[in-house]
């Protein structure tokens, strides 16, 4: 099915039943829209907010170790969302839908913020809310909402940008606590994803393959690559990249140590480039050359938790 592209805010209104009070931001209150169609592919941020309608449709990620008192879905520019995915068991649309053009969060990327992962998650990996969770978060769609009524000045865009900017920063903190409920769930993701890495440089593979990427590991586990690196920092403290290399490194400790093959040979079957870069990353992870590091007896594993 091909999604209608709605490319401004003041379009979305339209089809959407709503008024446009700013042509950057909306709130949409989707229990009183009409006709909608099926798919659409907004081409400006999105976040869908709604209570719990009696059950939570499989494709929304739901887990037994989740709160089921609300649940949120953000969506970056180009993404479809489907009509299904803000309607109840009924068939009526529910909650509210929250439109932001791009250029609200440059003042935040202008000062170092403005970067949300969360955005390019899968659907079924959806925020799922406590009570006083949602109501917060409600609230502060109210606070937005309220700022749009009041019109338009020179004040407008600041304020507008600083609190979306702070219900942002109350999703990133509501799916870290999310990712704690999560964690027996995610130590399997975490061991699958040691299991995988570790054959790859055991079986020689990183000598004529390219090395593991997050995009690679989350299609094998079903997930968004930005949900996967998210995950695997808040358990490990480390992004994938950096914990692939990490993995790489350990692995070449054992080589060192149990092989009489030259570093550079070791290097090329860990998928280094050339003896000189293999040198330059574990001296600075290690503190000491691959040929000290051979020589001294009390060399101990890399640790990764570190």
């Amino acid at each position: 099915m091909k999604p209608l592209t709605v490319k401004t805010i003041a379009r979305c209104n339209q089809l959407l039943s709503t008024q446009t009070s700013n042509p950057l931001v909306s709130v949409i209150r989707l229990s009183e829209t009409t006709d909608r169609p099926d798919l659409f592919q907004f081409g400006f941020y999105t976040i869908w907010l709604k209570a719990w309608c009696g059950c939570c449709p499989s494709t929304l990620g739901w887990r037994a170790c989740d709160f089921s008192d609300g649940i949120l879905f953000a969506l970056q520019p180009g993404r479809p969302m489907a009509r299904e995915l803000w309607q109840c068991d009924a068939g009526k649309a529910e909650g509210r839908l929250l439109c932001f053009h791009a250029s609200v969060l440059d003042p935040l990327r202008a000062k170092g913020d403005g970067h949300y992962t969360f955005f390019n998650y899968n659907t079924d990996e959806c925020l799922h809310l406590s009570r006083r969770e949602r109501l917060l978060l409600e609230r502060e769609i109210d606070e937005i909402e309220e700022e749009l009524n009041w019109g338009i000045d020179e004040y407008s865009y600041t304020i507008l940008a600083e609190r979306i900017k702070l219900l942002l920063d109350y999703i990133t903190r509501f799916y870290h606590r999310q990712f704690i409920l999560r964690h027996d769930a995610n130590l399997r993701l975490v061991e699958w994803t040691d299991r995988y890495v570790d054959d790859f440089f055991r079986s020689g593979r990183a000598r004529c393959h390219p090395l593991p990427t997050t995009a690679t590991l989350a299609s094998q586990l079903g997930c968004s690559p930005d949900y996967l690196n998210d995950m695997l920092c808040h358990e490990t403290g480390k992004c994938t990249a950096d914990y692939i290399r990490l993995k790489q490194i350990a692995r070449a400790e054992q080589l060192l140590k149990q092989d009489t093959r030259s570093v550079t040979d070791i290097a090329r079957e860990l998928g280094f480039p050339t003896g000189q870069a293999f040198c330059t990353l574990f001296k600075k992870l290690k503190g000491q050359t691959p040929e000290d590091f051979r020589l001294c007896p009390g060399s101990g594993p890399l640790n990764l938790n570190n």
